[in-house]
């Protein structure tokens, strides 16, 4: 009886400190030193599907996956139709950035990496941040985070990564399938980030694709893409992109 009165009082004290001060831990991926870049990088346009771009200007709408694709592109700052003007609420281009950390030394250069888009987002080629056939990093998508945290946000995968066999496994998503990765993403921002192989080009197959992110605010919806390829991988990827 004494024994168990002892390590309640241990305790308590303690539960009582993280009640009252609401600590909450930092993510571990913000403890690392960045080398920043800037990119204005966008190779043309990606059609979205309608049903997608419906979810992603309304995100309580219901979703049926559509294959087949639309004439709708995406918002950039390229030229061409807008989706913009096809929309029935008001689209706001926004500003996002990718985080990408290394967990094997030397497999991004030896360097964390900080790479700012500005307004609608644009393109990254993987060829140019990889320098390793082996190893892993993470990567961290950060898409309105002056944002009230009350706001929901939304990220949509959009797969542009054949679906093939690296030894046992299975990878890649295969062409033109979507998904709602928000869950998933907050998640990650919250601890390391997403792990990512790079042997046996896994990377290729988990990124490759068109990453769509949106939040509603109001009449508004703030609104971005990345699309990520690698031009040195073409067959590993449904279709080009980033050719000279």
């Amino acid at each position: 009886m004494r024994t168990s009165k002892r390590v309640w009082i241990r305790i308590l004290p303690v539960s009582l400190f993280l009640l009252i001060c609401g600590c909450k831990e930092e993510a571990t991926w913000k403890n690392h030193t960045f080398t920043e870049r800037s990119s204005t990088s966008i190779s043309g346009e990606v059609k979205v599907p309608t049903a997608l771009w419906d979810r992603l200007i309304d995100p309580e709408k219901p979703l049926h996956n559509m294959i087949e694709l639309s004439q709708v592109p995406t918002p950039n700052r390229g030229g061409g139709d807008s989706a913009i003007a096809k929309a029935t609420v008001e689209t706001d281009l926004r500003p996002l950035a990718v985080y990408m950390i290394e967990e094997s030394r030397g497999v991004l250069g030896g360097r964390n990496l900080k790479i700012m888009f500005g307004p609608g987002g644009g393109d990254l080629d993987l060829r140019d941040f990889v320098k390793e056939e082996h190893g892993s990093f993470r990567i961290v998508f950060e898409f309105g985070a002056e944002l009230d945290p009350s706001i929901k946000k939304r990220v949509w995968y959009m797969s542009n990564a054949t679906r093939r066999k690296v030894g046992h496994d299975w990878v890649g998503a295969g062409c033109d399938t979507y998904m709602d990765i928000s869950s998933f993403v907050q998640k990650s921002n919250l601890k390391d980030g997403i792990l990512i192989a790079v042997s046996g080009d896994r990377h290729v197959a988990a990124l490759a694709g068109t990453y769509f992110f949106s939040a509603k605010r109001g009449g508004h919806v703030e609104t971005s893409r990345l699309t990520l390829f690698d031009s040195s991988k073409r067959k590993f990827q449904c279709r080009s992109r980033g050719d000279s």
